[in-house]
Order: structure tokens, then sequence, then C-alpha cells
């Protein structure tokens, strides 16, 4: 029966992999795809013997090709840099966004994301904390803004182009910031909220707390003293201030912040439909994966952890999906600040005590100042 079920599970994620690509990239796209599947075995997780009653799921030696995408990592003290996604080892970035210099502005970003035209948005966390927007292939931002105060941890962008800040100082809210928007040196790139949301949360900074999914939602990371939660928000300009959705309770695996805090990081896979979160749990560190529609005290589908893993004893600060092959990017670190880091590559069905497919680190700053992270094809 569990093998019955983990096929039909494996042959429904091949049929979204086809709509997928076909939608993205066409009969090319579909080629290219067919092409990974008989070098590397896609997708991955067909039953095999690796497949354990438990669950435990061993990945298949992966093939180093480095594949279309880079890694994105912002450095708190130093630029955003970028990384072949099929990387091993110590490696150098092949793309680095520097700060630009603007007058008026402060360089140290804990967030990275990218809108459909693939800008990359670094968010900055303290001062001004503005928003910087790198055209693709750009050293240098187009556009500044800054729709929210000091201590603005994470960005993230739908299809329609909104901007969400993730921000706090005062009260812990998400704001919204038009497509395309853009200020000025003189009031320090100040631009209008469209939309401010507030979030249900007792703040404790920490990066990787929004995404977007394929239905129009903005996502929040949250922790609480009465039990971290995953809030689901509608997007765009005109959603109310209450969530549609609430992922909360003791089933859900997401940990509690009180006199202890167990930091969490998510990110939506639109390639998988599934919702991924990181739980920074002292030696029981862990990602949580869920359906795409969980909801209430939903436990995840599956779990992560375990010392095979690499994550017992890390902290996690950045957590990306990748649309090529599901891959599920996190980078760990034994603390969030001034801490060597690296990132860890799990495939897309690993699940218990699975080994990463990949680890690599960056061979000159160790990923020491590395928080958010975001993944993309765009060099």
């Amino acid at each position: 029966m569990g093998q019955a079920v983990a096929f039909r599970t494996a042959r429904w994620d091949v049929v979204r992999m086809r709509h997928v690509v076909w939608g993205r990239w066409g009969v090319a796209g579909v080629l290219a795809a067919l092409a990974i599947v008989v070098v590397t075995g896609w997708p991955a997780g067909l039953p095999s013997a690796g497949a354990t009653a438990a669950g435990v799921y061993a990945s298949p030696t992966p093939v180093p090709t480095g594949g279309p995408e880079l890694v994105y990592v912002a450095n708190t003290q130093g630029p955003v840099t970028a990384y072949l996604a099929g990387s091993t080892g110590s490696v150098p970035p092949v793309r680095q966004l520097a700060a630009p210099g603007a007058p008026n502005t402060y360089w140290g970003p804990w967030g990275i994301a990218f809108d459909t035209r693939g800008n990359a948005y670094a968010q900055s966390f303290l001062s001004n904390a503005t928003t910087f927007v790198y055209p693709p292939g750009a050293t240098t931002p187009s556009r500044i803004f800054r729709v929210a105060g000091p201590d603005s941890r994470a960005v993230a962008i739908d299809s329609a182009g909104y901007a969400y800040v993730a921000t706090g100082q005062a009260e812990a809210m998400i704001a919204v910031a038009a497509p395309g928007a853009s200020g000025v040196a003189a009031n320090l790139y100040t631009v209008p909220a469209v939309r401010q949301i507030p979030t249900d949360e007792s703040f404790h900074p920490w990066p990787g707390v929004l995404t977007t999914d394929t239905s129009g939602h903005v996502i929040a990371a949250v922790v609480r003293s009465i039990g971290n939660a995953v809030e689901f928000f509608n997007g765009g300009p005109s959603g109310g201030a209450t969530p549609v959705r609430v992922i909360a309770g003791p089933h859900t695996g997401l940990g509690t912040c009180s006199s202890t805090c167990d930091q969490v990081a998510v990110a939506y896979s639109a390639f998988t439909g599934r919702l991924y979160v990181a739980v920074s749990q002292g030696q029981q560190t862990h990602i949580n994966v869920y359906a795409g529609t969980a909801s209430g005290d939903a436990a995840p589908v599956r779990v992560i952890s375990g010392p095979s893993t690499g994550l017992a004893g890390k902290v996690i600060t950045g957590i990306a999906g990748s649309q090529v092959d599901g891959t599920i990017y996190v980078l760990t670190k034994a603390a969030a600040f001034n801490s060597p880091g690296s990132i860890l590559a799990f495939d897309r069905l690993a699940d218990g005590d699975t080994p990463p497919r990949r680890v690599f680190t960056d061979g000159g700053t160790a990923l020491r100042d590395g928080m958010g992270i975001a993944l993309s094809t765009v060099r």
C-alpha cells in the first residue's frame, strides 16, 4: 500500500513538472527536462531501494551539471553574492551585487528576492531600510525605494510586481509597495505603502520570513509565545488585514518563541506546489514540508531532520526552492551573525534523516554574514 501511494505521488509530481515546464519554456523546455531525466534519473524521488517504511528517502548521487540557476545570498556586511546551484565544496561567487553608494542609503542586506522579470530586490535591515532593485545582469540598481521602517528583514515579490517588506521596529507588519516603486534621495527614497498588513507575532528579527505563492497570497512565518505559525494573506493592494489561512497548532511542528525562540523561515515552491518551513530548534532543527493548501493544525507531509542531514545544532537563516528540479536549498550556520555557514541542497522528496545532495560555501567569506537566500536563472 505504501509503495503504491508513493508511486502515485511521484507520478503526480512528474505530471506537475510537465505542465510547469511546458507552460514556462514550451517544447524546448520539455525536451530539456527529458534530457535531465535521462542523465540524472529525474524526478529523483520515484520509489526505490532507498525508500523505507519509516519514510526515509536516500537521494541518488547527483550529476554535477551546475544547472541554469544561481543561489543568491544576502550578506549583512558585504555584497549579495551568487553561486552556481550545482556547486560543491568551497567555491567563489559568480556574480555580486554590491552597495551602490547612493546618497542617503544604508547597505546591510538581510533579504533577497526576484520578480518574474528577473529583477533582484536586496532588502537592507537598519537605518533607512531601503530596497535596492537590480535589473537582470546589472551591477547597480535601477531604482531604490523605502516603504517600511527600520528592522526590515525580508522581502518578497508577487507575480503582479507588488513588493512585500517585513518590518517591525514599532509593530510587526508587512508593508506593500506598488509595482515599479521608486523614490528619491531627498526624502530618503520613501514611497507610500499601498497597504499595511499586521502580523500576529512577537518581534524577534529573523530573515527569510516572507514568500508568495501562485494563488495570490503573501505568506509570513511568525514566531509567538503561544506557538509559531504561518499566516496567509490575500496579496495586492486591497486584501484584508486578517489572514485567510493560518497553519498553527501542536501537530504542525513549528515550535514556539517564549523563554527560548525557535526561529522560522519559509519558502513556497511553484514547482512542487509545497510549502517549506525551516525551524531552528537546536539539536532538533528541521525542515517541514506542507501541502500547498495546508491549514489549521496540519501535520507536515514530510520532515527533514536527524544527524545525517547536517541540520542538528544549526540555525537556518534562509530557505529557497529550485524552479528547475525542485531541490530545496537552506543556509545553515552555528549562529545567525558572524558565524561560518554552508548551503545545503536537499532532494525535493527528501524525508527523515536524509543527507543533503550537495554542500557548498564561499571559499573566501565562508558565508559568515549570510542571511536570506533566493534562487534565480538570472546571471
